[in-house]
């Protein structure tokens, strides 16, 4: 889970470990590396790292996700899931510019991307539509690209359960398998 600092990928990471329970999420520090949790979800697992967004860590999200071993294969990340803060026009260039330069990594065409807009019931949330066109999500997935935006919110859990089920729903279980093989290579 990538994003600019403030999106509120650390809140979604909370949201997603206890949804459906209390709407008061635990206070959160802005993540200076990253955090790894799993989700279950139905009877599925799913693994979640979450990276910081800061513009000084923006440039180690390549270094966090390479798998050393083969650039196109993102290591333990068989999608990636975007945040974006719906209430934060003024940001939404910089995030597509984010957005951008992990698409043009090597190996990301195979990996779906979800793209969350989080804090869509905050005062001065933009329409979906909006974000979908400053992002061009539309144009991403008329070239082939498995990409959707959905809005989310992660103070009030909306939005989570159809998050979590567009991933279970998109993630190609033949990458699954090439990066589990190639995990057991490097043993």
């Amino acid at each position: 889970m990538l994003g600019l600092d403030g999106a509120g990928k650390t809140s979604l990471l909370s949201r997603f470990k206890r949804r459906g329970t209390e709407r008061v999420l635990p206070e959160t520090v802005t993540t200076v590396g990253y955090n790894v949790d799993t989700v279950l979800y139905g009877r599925h697992s799913i693994k979640i790292g979450e990276f910081g967004g800061s513009d000084k860590i923006r440039p180690l999200w390549r270094s966090f996700l390479l798998h050393c071993a083969r650039p196109s294969v993102y290591r333990n990340y068989p999608a990636l899931v975007f945040v974006v803060d719906a209430a934060a026009p003024t940001r939404f260039l910089e995030a597509k510019e984010a957005l951008a330069r992990i698409e043009m990594d090597r190996g990301m065409e195979y990996h779906p991307v979800l793209v969350l807009a989080n804090k869509v019931d905050s005062a001065g949330a933009v329409d979906l539509a909006v974000i979908d066109e400053v992002l061009g999500i539309q144009r991403l997935a008329q070239a082939g690209r498995t990409i959707s935006l959905k809005g989310i919110s992660a103070l009030t859990a909306d939005g989570i359960d159809e998050a979590l089920e567009w991933l279970v729903e998109n993630v190609s279980y033949e990458l699954i398998a090439e990066i589990d093989m190639l995990k057991k290579q490097r043993r």
